[in-house]
């Protein structure tokens, strides 16, 4: 976090020149208090020169964070409180007062827990709404695209006064079913178990976009934990992390026992059947989705990533209240940021070279922050959040799709 003020460089330091005669003369008192870098007691004239330098940003605030006000800013006010330490000295602390921790590296609180009410009115000259799902098939020349309506919730931490992050986490209020025709209404709800915490920065410099490739076939395999292993190196040898794994002709949950459909599987409460339903001929395939989350340009300031707990299922008609399940795909935590999200797929529907999209190119878009203060201020208006997942063997073969959603202004 960089330090934020409004005087000059020669205003400042003549504030502080004007005092170094007399504070050279100033008796040190024990004590811990603003400018005291060394905790000795008293604050000194390198202390205070110190404290200029991180004010004009030549120093960081680490290099004395005893200058640092509660939201990690030496300001004016702090350099003049230092100024009068060293004059007068630090204050007294009482022998019989419980010793107090010296508020070096104390975080600032919380940024909070804020709704994003998704928008969903149209822009004037977009076809589609603001937040939507694009599903990108190789048999289509442009994604379909459909409507989200809902919210998300998106938790903030502490920021750290050195790096000027916090942790980040995000996960689903409402989702409206979304109806693709010829798969069902996609039903996602909130999982049980939280994904991954992520970050966000406040300040900016840290890559942010994300990226997702998967891979139709890496291999053959004798179930998910070969599967699993399988793709541990694939997706490592491309720089990523594995996202998620299915060995085909196997339930993607509970025992992974082979299937032949996802109605097998179903019974049993274990997922789906990973492959196409039915499996057919394209047994023991391993299927790999690898994210990498540290690619891209330096984030902007309040650019963040999170990971969205889902359990996404597919049922024959709302309202998705589990009676009607037609396929269960599971939970899953889909990689979700206010930088670029970008998806593709290689080895498409078990054909070498088949990519989706049919361009070979990753399909995605870009976000847009909004400033930590919004967060303090529980304003989210203008917030873009991007993501993307992949499927493999839905009824229109494997599905590379992004998520756009839009953050509506408070009501």
């Amino acid at each position: 976090m960089t330090s934020r003020w409004n005087l000059g460089r020669a205003a400042t330091l003549a504030l502080v020149g004007s005092a170094l005669g007399v504070a050279l003369g100033s008796a040190p008192v024990q004590a811990q208090c603003v400018g005291d870098c060394s905790g000795a007691g008293e604050v000194s004239i390198s202390n205070l020169i110190t404290g200029v330098n991180i004010a004009l940003g030549s120093q960081p605030v680490s290099a004395c964070e005893a200058f640092a006000n509660s939201s990690g800013e030496v300001t004016i006010a702090q350099l003049i409180q230092g100024v009068n330490n060293a004059l007068n000295g630090c204050p007294v602390v009482s022998p019989t007062a419980t010793p107090t921790a010296t508020p070096t590296a104390t975080p600032e609180a919380g940024l909070g827990s804020q709704t994003c009410n998704l928008l969903t009115n149209p822009t004037p000259g977009q076809a589609t709404t603001a937040s939507s799902l694009a599903l990108g098939i190789f048999a289509l020349p442009v994604p379909l695209t459909f409507a989200l309506d809902g919210s998300l919730i998106i938790n903030a931490g502490a920021v750290d006064t050195a790096s000027g992050e916090a942790s980040s986490s995000c996960e689903i209020g409402t989702l409206a079913p979304v109806n693709i025709p010829a798969i069902g209404f996609v039903c996602i709800t909130k999982a049980l178990e939280p994904c991954d915490a992520a970050k966000i920065d406040c300040d900016g410099g840290s890559p942010l976009d994300i990226e997702v490739r998967s891979d139709g076939n890496v291999g053959a395999c004798t179930g998910d934990a070969v599967c699993e292993t399988l793709c541990d190196t694939h997706c490592a040898s491309i720089g990523a992390v594995q996202q998620s794994s299915g060995c085909t002709g196997y339930c993607s949950e509970g025992t992974g026992q082979a299937c032949l459909n996802d109605a097998e599987c179903l019974a049993a409460n274990s997922g789906a059947c990973n492959g196409p339903d039915p499996v057919g001929g394209s047994f023991d395939i391993c299927q790999c989705q690898c994210v990498n989350g540290a690619v891209g340009a330096p984030a902007r300031p309040g650019d963040f990533q999170c990971n969205l707990g889902s359990v996404l299922v597919v049922e024959l008609a709302p309202p998705c209240d589990g009676t009607d399940i037609r396929i269960n795909v599971g939970t899953t935590c889909v990689a979700l940021t206010t930088g670029t999200a970008t998806t593709l797929i290689t080895d498409a529907n078990f054909q070498p070279g088949m990519t989706v999209p049919k361009s070979g190119e990753p399909a995605g878009s870009q976000g847009t922050p909004v400033t930590c203060a919004n967060y303090e201020a529980g304003d989210l208006t203008g917030l873009k959040i991007r993501g993307a997942v992949n499927f493999f063997g839905s009824a229109l073969g494997d599905i590379a799709s992004t998520l756009a959603v839009d953050c509506a202004a408070p009501q």
